[in-house]
């Protein structure tokens, strides 16, 4: 669940308070040495797209909290119509995953263009330091994480991911969180020398089917 009522500033940056010290949080300048310290790994970076770069440097990670911090980077929150839009406060969309207190790890929504046809649309994308792989930590974070995103953005319809074929953990965990393989992309994920496959994963907003969408 989404935590609320706060006692200090650094806990009002919390957006889900999960079991075993997991919390998704929003970046704090003081997170980019923990960052780079668990984000500066070969393993990590051959899933992911290149703009994370490696080496992962204190200074790219600095540069990815003060973008993601940014609120140029926000998005309106709230319920949605097409009549008015959304009717809430523009808010990150990008945050970090930490566990007992160390920053380890990022989450976050990379939305469509908002005057296009995707506009009602998001891709879930995340990475997580190797210490804490096979702990259950995105096990329990991608689900929480998307709940939060149904309640907080009244726009979205759908979510998106993608994986390399050989990340059968991101795979599995996104099933485990209601994701539904869509497709296949034959030789798309091309990384250091590496070709692979890239699959298509695809969520609805529960009840997406059964009401009609505006367009």
């Amino acid at each position: 669940m989404a935590s609320s009522n706060h006692s200090t500033s650094e806990d009002s940056d919390i957006i889900l308070s999960l079991p075993n010290s997991i919390v998704v949080r929003r970046y704090r300048a003081a997170d980019a040495t923990s960052l780079s310290n668990h984000g500066n790994n070969i393993k990590i970076w051959n899933q992911l797209r290149n703009r994370m770069p490696y080496p992962y440097t204190k200074d790219a990670a600095q540069f990815w909290i003060e973008y993601c911090s940014s609120p140029e980077q926000f998005r309106a929150s709230g319920p949605w119509t097409p009549d008015t839009g959304a009717q809430g406060p523009f808010v990150p969309t990008n945050f970090t995953i930490a566990v007992n207190g160390q920053a380890c790890g990022s989450i976050g929504l990379d939305f469509g263009d908002p005057v296009d046809v995707y506009f009602r649309s998001a891709e879930v994308g995340y990475w997580l330091g190797e210490d804490y792989w096979g702990k259950g930590v995105m096990g329990a974070v991608v689900p929480a994480f998307v709940d939060w995103t149904w309640q907080m953005f009244g726009i979205l319809i759908r979510l998106n991911a993608e994986v390399a074929s050989q990340n059968l953990g991101s795979f599995r965990c996104l099933q485990r969180a209601g994701f539904v393989e869509e497709g296949r992309k034959k030789c798309a994920f091309v990384k250091n020398g590496v070709i692979l496959d890239e699959i298509l994963l695809g969520m609805l907003r529960p009840g997406t089917m059964e009401m009609e969408v505006d367009s």
